[in-house]
């Protein structure tokens, strides 16, 4: 055997090694390969056994010197190798038209996925659009907000009456600048703190309770209440209660408003006065006087002491009054009422009134028991004079006084007792000695 055969052998061993490992590698393949090359990778993966079968047949055949016509064996290869190249080149065609129908399809979705893109992005471009301009409207909802927030803040503050929320639990969550100015305590000390903390008054835990009143179901409340401040201060207030509810409608307690009456009260009971007052002297007037002298003949029976009537009147009004003028005559009253205020001791005397003109009264209790000139009487005389007595004077001072004494046991009304002290006034104008005369 020559060289040039032993290198055939060898050359031909190595590619049957080579056509060994590439069946393994198409038969690993073959699950992977699409459905439409599967054939055709059968007939190739079938071409590599053939070419393995050749490779092997013609070392067997050089070593063992079978005799075998090399012409044939190499017409059989060259066969498979054609019909193995023309199925690659098949294959490899069909392999490049999926390629290029891939690659179409590709740029088709590409081209698909931009105008998509581009779309998306147009809409993400207009939904920026819209949503700077929904941030914006909310901003300026905001600002508009705060500025009404600010706004109802500054009502709230600027409202005369006092105002708080409190909850249902007796906690108080939002005072205005003029409730903490009436409780006389900071606002932000006030959060926090219960109702009952701030003004202390007889509805406090009782039915009377304002937010007690709401919870069951009241749709308004209106009291007039004294309440006391934690400094001891107590003021006269109207107190309102209406029911608060959160955004669901929820009850959670109430809004109540104070308005403080003080100056109201002081007017009423100067108007109360005034209504009773005679306005020249500062005595009761008639009505006043009738007032205070009905309640005291309804209770004259219940102490131990008598009641007295003194009815008194100037003399020589018209006389003063004609000569020294009505200025003088008026004066001449309010030194009349000066000595009635100074002659008569306060524990004693429960009116003094003027009941018109030139008339007085004088209700009070006494002890004394009617058996000669009444003390008060004497005492009235007695200023009188020292009055009288002052230098430069331009008229003198007299009174004529009627006494009249209550007897529970012959009750009468307050005009029928003073029709009494009238009766007795009058007699004592006609005395010629003496100033004064009793109706018992």
């Amino acid at each position: 055997m020559d060289i040039l055969q032993i290198l055939s052998i060898i050359l031909v061993a190595v590619g049957a090694v080579f056509m060994f490992f590439s069946i393994l590698f198409s038969a690993r393949m073959l699950h992977s390969v699409p459905p439409i090359f599967l054939t055709q990778w059968k007939v190739l993966t079938g071409l590599m056994f053939f070419f393995l079968g050749g490779y092997l047949t013609f070392v067997v055949g050089e070593l063992k010197h079978f005799d075998l016509s090399t012409e044939l064996v190499c017409g059989v290869v060259f066969l498979g190798g054609a019909v193995f190249v023309f199925l690659i080149i098949n294959l490899t065609n069909k392999t490049i038209d999926k390629i290029r129908e891939g690659e179409r399809l590709l740029r088709n979705a590409h081209d698909d996925l931009e105008v998509r893109v581009e779309q998306r992005t147009g809409q993400l471009q207009q939904i920026l659009v819209d949503l700077e301009k929904e941030v914006g409207e909310r901003q300026k909802a905001f600002v508009a907000l705060d500025n009404v927030n600010a706004e109802l803040l500054q009502i709230l503050n600027s409202a005369a009456d006092g105002i708080r929320v409190v909850d249902k639990n007796f906690i108080i969550r939002r005072v205005n600048r003029t409730f903490a100015q009436l409780a006389g305590i900071a606002e932000e000390e006030l959060i926090g703190m219960h109702c009952h903390d701030v003004f202390k008054n007889s509805a406090c835990h009782t039915v009377d309770c304002s937010l007690q009143n709401v919870l069951r179901g009241a749709p308004f409340v209106e009291n007039e209440k004294l309440l006391q401040r934690k400094d001891g201060k107590i003021f006269p207030c109207i107190v309102t209660a209406f029911p608060y509810h959160n955004p669901d409608g929820k009850l959670i307690g109430i809004v109540e408003g104070f308005r403080d009456i003080s100056q109201r009260k002081e007017m009423e009971n100067r108007l109360k006065e005034m209504s009773i007052t005679d306005e020249l002297t500062g005595l009761l007037n008639r009505r006043g006087f009738v007032a205070i002298a009905e309640k005291h003949l309804q209770l004259v029976d219940r102490v131990d002491k008598f009641l007295y009537l003194l009815y008194l009147d100037l003399d020589n009004m018209k006389g003063i009054n004609d000569n020294l003028g009505h200025d003088t005559g008026d004066q001449a009253l309010i030194e009349t009422a000066d000595v009635l205020r100074t002659t008569l001791r306060k524990s004693d005397v429960l009116g003094i009134g003027r009941l018109g003109g030139d008339e007085f009264a004088v209700l009070m209790f006494s002890s004394y028991e009617p058996c000669c000139k009444h003390p008060v009487v004497q005492r009235l005389e007695d200023h009188l004079a020292e009055r009288n007595s002052m230098p430069d004077r331009s008229y003198q001072l007299s009174l004529s006084v009627g006494v009249a004494q209550y007897l529970p046991e012959k009750p009468c009304s307050i005009e029928e007792f003073l029709a009494m002290g009238d009766a007795a006034m009058y007699a004592c104008k006609k005395e010629k000695n003496g100033r004064w005369t009793a109706i018992l």
